[in-house]
């Protein structure tokens, strides 16, 4: 926890210092301690993007940021004062049970950070992709290595400049810092609830009731929690923001974050259109900023894509960067990519073509576990949520935002329907339900008290979860230990061995006995299952070989017989 907390400060004194700067420079004004932060850490995003396309994301990007945090910190000294004692004002405001819930849930998020990771794609891809742009950056063809590293994500460029791997293996805590500033500003919510009686502050104030759900992205740098984060504050501000400049610019910026972080959040950006939209002739003059802005992530997006697959639009087929030799096979993509693949989670695979729209959707939300019940909650919020809205929201404009909801739902239906592309929602209507409720303070400091609890448990008692799944590798919760309170626990949670082998002109490392042949775990580079290469060459014809002498100039998949 102690080695946490200091990477945590070396976060928020970079990431709120290129915050303030952010914001000057997109004309956005600087009041809100998370807010800002976040922009910032959109600013560290995009600037080692940039880095990673040339070399690798380590002690010298840390000393580059470093210093352009500290200058701008300093050129923005006013700003911070100005920022820090509005911060604390705000806290000392805060009732003492509000305080008490405030400090306990902190120290929680901070408990679950120092614990080993529980999400399965850290295990698969996640500890890897950050490892390679550490050590090689944007590494041409490495989706030809392991499919999975060609959805480097923009939440992992952010995790590697702040992965310190020069210092310590394991730091690997973004999201924690990230619903650590969450969890503030909820709470900051919450007390403004007290003062004015607005429902909408309510919603949005009950956010730790989900804890229990989130929980579970804290110790991962999973993209997911990042987009979540971002939507509830982009939510927010479509509600509540007055200035439609002022909406519009902190709408477009967060969304462009969030759609750098995971493409399926691209839906979002119907938000900032509707209001550009709406005061197109007041407000259209004021977005030269903005306009670079999208420009600018566009093209990183593009670049890190044509880099990693030779497909700007991954996975997307069509416009492919015909001159590079590293390019994915297109029949690889094509059939992990198709309607079937996407689908068989939740139907036998091969019957997705065959199946009616009405048996889809069977199938789909009467799993068993917990996408059943994520599934089934969804159903009935989109049924009451109209009439909720109308009844105790009529003036805070919530219409859009539950459109964009089934929107965003019919076209995950179209490609991958998994609910953690569309929780989100879920949690943020379920809050709204919630607050239309509830009204009395002891009961809501009761369910605060019920959601501490419960995360409290999960951190330190271990359980097992094999009624919500039938994952073996989900099956069991990683309880936090009393040598956690300095050193967090390694960033997989897998205790693989590794062995060496040879294919072609590639000497890599494979792990030993793991459930699937996705799995990598946090071996030394390169690192891909023997299995999986050998069904690639079996059923696709192809191995991957290196482009050169050394790691950094790639990999392309090369045709065997």
């Amino acid at each position: 926890m102690a080695l946490i907390l200091l990477s945590w400060l070396f976060i928020f004194v970079t990431a709120a210092s290129l915050g303030i700067s952010f914001s000057k420079l997109l004309g956005i004004p600087v009041r809100n301690l998370t807010i800002t932060t976040v922009l910032g850490l959109f600013a560290v995003t995009l600037l080692a993007s940039l880095w990673a396309i040339f070399g690798p994301i380590s002690l010298g990007f840390t000393v580059i940021l470093t210093t352009i945090s500290l200058i701008s910190g300093y050129y923005f000294r006013v700003d911070w004062q100005l920022l820090g004692k509005t911060s604390v004002k705000s806290l000392s405001t805060f009732s003492i049970p509000l305080k008490s819930f405030f400090t306990l849930s902190s120290i929680l998020i901070l408990a679950q950070s120092a614990t080993s990771p529980f999400i399965v794609d850290n295990e698969t891809y996640y500890i890897q992709t950050i490892t390679w742009l550490n050590e090689y950056g944007l590494v041409p063809g490495l989706a030809n290595l392991h499919l999975f590293f060609g959805q480097t994500s923009g939440w992992h460029i952010a995790q590697s400049a702040y992965s310190l791997s020069f210092l310590y293996n394991n730091f690997n805590d973004l999201n924690g810092f990230l619903l650590l500033l969450m969890n503030f500003w909820a709470f900051e919510r919450l007390h403004s609830y007290w003062v004015t009686q607005n429902k909408i502050d309510l919603a949005f104030g009950l956010l730790p009731l989900s804890y229990l759900f989130l929980f579970q992205f804290v110790n991962a740098p999973s993209p997911d929690l990042a987009v979540y984060s971002i939507a509830f504050l982009a939510f927010f501000i479509y509600t509540s923001a007055e200035n439609p400049t002022e909406k519009l610019k902190l709408l477009s910026v967060l969304l462009l974050f969030a759609t750098y972080i995971k493409i399926t959040a691209f839906v979002l950006l119907l938000l900032p259109i509707i209001v550009w939209i709406k005061h197109y002739k007041q407000i259209n003059n004021q977005l030269i900023a903005i306009r670079l802005l999208a420009g600018l992530v566009l093209f990183l997006f593009v670049i890190k894509n044509s880099i990693l697959t030779g497909y700007p639009l991954y996975p997307l087929t069509f416009l492919p960067y015909s001159d590079a030799d590293y390019m994915l096979p297109k029949d690889i993509l094509s059939y992990f990519f198709s309607h079937g693949m996407m689908h068989s989670f939740y139907l036998p695979f091969g019957t997705f073509e065959q199946a009616s729209w009405l048996n889809i959707l069977k199938h789909y939300f009467w799993l068993n576990g917990i996408d059943s019940l994520i599934g089934i909650t969804t159903i009935v919020l989109l049924i009451i949520t109209p009439f909720i809205l109308k009844k105790y929201y009529p003036k805070q404009g919530l219409t859009p935002i539950y459109w964009v909801f089934i929107v965003l739902l019919i076209l995950l239906m179209l490609s991958s329907p998994q609910y953690r592309f569309y929780v989100y929602f879920t949690i943020f209507f379920g809050l709204l339900v919630l607050a239309a409720l509830l009204s009395k303070e002891k009961i809501i400091l009761s369910l605060l008290g019920l959601s501490c609890l419960g995360c409290a448990v999960l951190v330190l008692v271990p359980m097992s979860f094999g009624s919500l799944t039938n994952n073996t590798m989900l099956m069991q919760n990683n309880t936090f230990e009393a040598e956690n309170f300095i050193f967090p626990k390694p960033n997989s949670k897998s205790n693989i061995a590794y062995t060496t082998e040879t294919k072609g002109n590639l000497n890599y490392n494979t792990p030993q006995n793991t459930e699937l042949f996705w799995i990598t775990g946090n071996g030394a580079l390169p690192t891909v299952s023997k299995a999986q290469l050998d069904y690639f060459q079996t059923y696709f014809h192809v191995i991957p070989q290196r482009r050169g002498q050394t790691l950094s100039e790639g990999f392309k998949a090369q045709k065997v017989k």
